[in-house]
């Protein structure tokens, strides 16, 4: 092979990898072959076991967040409720009750007044008071002293007592909470797997909802031509092909990079983007095949 083979040799096998270095650009990538994904996908799930008294879903409805879903039946948890509200309030009255301490000062109180007033009269004549007579009152004090301290300790157990009942209340509250059904987020119902009547055990799912008015794009950029520093949380805009040759773009965010070098020496990139509707339907579907430019300036 002669030297001007040899040079025609190494341009024809060179040929595609410049081709390849030219598509760079440093104001933006394109990715083709994205997949569109969703973000949120949630069976809501009942966390008590009990009749659903209603659905108030159907497949295809938009439910908002924390919305009511579902209902469990909750007459049992509402009647302990109420039970734990009155328990908890004669048991808050009786710890809001001071009588025992304020009766047990004033006899303290009187106790060493009596006991000065003798004292004081023995200083002036002694011996009149005897001294049995002393050491009573002293006794008295000391017990009516004793009595306070016992009375506010009575008050202290009847306010932890009370205490112990509002948590009972907050317990009994929130039993009924569980047996609401709740939207965990704003989205879409795909399906229903119980109907009113119907009984639900714990943990099993009721309706799935999903997220559509965000949602993820997922594709693959070179790690030859892009480093992850130049395209982590870039602008993007994406871009899906309708039916009869009609096209929209939606804009968004890459959120994620993923760093571990996979085949082809290739990075995977997430974007969340925003959604739209038309005619109260969504145009960018999950499932979906997109193009995502990432903005690199």
């Amino acid at each position: 092979m002669n030297i001007t083979t040899r040079l025609l040799v190494a341009l024809a096998v060179s040929a595609p990898l410049l081709a390849a270095d030219s598509q760079y650009d440093s104001n933006r990538a394109a990715l083709p072959h994205c997949q569109v994904l969703l973000i949120h996908d949630v069976d809501v799930p009942a966390e008590e076991a009990g009749r659903l008294l209603t659905v108030n879903a159907k497949e295809g409805d938009y439910v908002a967040k924390d919305s009511l879903v579902a209902q469990i039946n909750d007459r049992q948890a509402l009647l302990s409720k109420v039970a734990a509200e009155l328990e908890y309030s004669a048991a808050q009255t009786k710890a809001d009750d001071d009588v025992e301490v304020q009766y047990s000062i004033k006899s303290f109180e009187l106790a060493e007044t009596e006991l000065n007033n003798d004292v004081e009269i023995n200083h002036r004549q002694p011996g009149t008071v005897p001294a049995t007579e002393i050491r009573r009152k002293q006794l008295e004090r000391t017990r009516a002293e004793l009595q306070i301290g016992r009375s506010k300790l009575d008050l202290k157990v009847a306010q932890m007592t009370a205490d112990v009942q509002n948590a009972a209340v907050q317990a009994a509250d929130d039993s009924i909470q569980r047996r609401r059904i709740i939207a965990p987020f704003s989205g879409q119902v795909l399906q229903v797997y119980r109907q009113s009547n119907e009984w639900v055990n714990i943990g099993e799912p009721v309706l799935r909802v999903v997220q559509m008015d965000r949602l993820y794009v997922d594709g693959f950029i070179s790690g030859t031509e892009y480093n992850v520093v130049d395209i982590a949380q870039r602008p993007v805009t994406v871009e899906i092909a309708l039916a009869r040759g009609r096209k929209e773009q939606f804009k968004g965010q890459v959120v994620f990079v993923n760093p571990v070098v996979q085949a082809g020496n290739r990075y995977r990139v997430r974007a969340e983007v925003e959604n739209r509707q038309e005619k109260d339907q969504w145009l960018l579907n999950p499932g979906s095949t997109a193009t995502m430019v990432i903005h690199l300036q």
